[in-house]
């Protein structure tokens, strides 16, 4: 009898973590909707990016879900560098393409340095300056994708996973808690 009270209380505990989780990202995704932000953060790429990650279960503060983002954003990061890379190595990419990979692969490059500092804001606690470096991922993706637009001169070839990248740094703008004036 004991036995199955016991298994019973774990469920349910389980069971309270994980909706109290699934709370916290629905609730942390909604407020990064409303940002008024391009390219708009949608509640399905919002939810979907927190969901994939193993700590999203211990979330229960937009500040937690802050270092999960970045993680997320460093993987993604890696990804375009290892993406624009690759396109470099091909013959058939044209001057002004070319010229935008080079931008936005120096651009990716200091991402890495960027989300490590960002995580030491957190965990210092210095909102302000975690705020303002997320703000400059925000601006670096923008940039990116200004490069190709720039006299309409070719379309980005990375124009989905810059996106992506500008939506993830506005979520992590969003989770970061406003600093407290002393």
């Amino acid at each position: 009898m004991m036995n199955s009270y016991t298994c019973f209380l774990a469920f349910f505990f389980i069971l309270l973590v994980s909706v109290s989780c699934n709370n916290i990202i629905q609730e942390a995704c909604n407020t990064a909707v409303k940002s008024d932000s391009q390219p708009k953060v949608t509640f399905n790429f919002c939810v979907g990016s927190l969901e994939k990650h193993p700590k999203d279960e211990t979330a229960r503060s937009y500040e937690d879900l802050a270092p999960i983002t970045l993680h997320i954003m460093k993987s993604a990061a890696k990804h375009v560098s290892f993406i624009i890379s690759k396109m470099m190595k091909t013959k058939n990419v044209g001057i002004h393409t070319r010229a935008g990979l080079e931008v936005c692969a120096q651009l990716y490059s200091l991402a890495d340095s960027d989300v490590q500092r960002i995580n030491g804001y957190l965990k210092a606690k210095d909102y302000f300056s975690a705020k303002t470096g997320a703000s400059g991922l925000v601006t670096s993706s923008v940039t990116c994708e200004d490069v190709f637009n720039e006299g309409k001169k070719t379309v980005s070839p990375i124009a989905k996973e810059n996106n992506d990248f500008c939506r993830l740094a506005i979520m992590l703008l969003t989770f970061i808690p406003d600093a407290k004036s002393e």
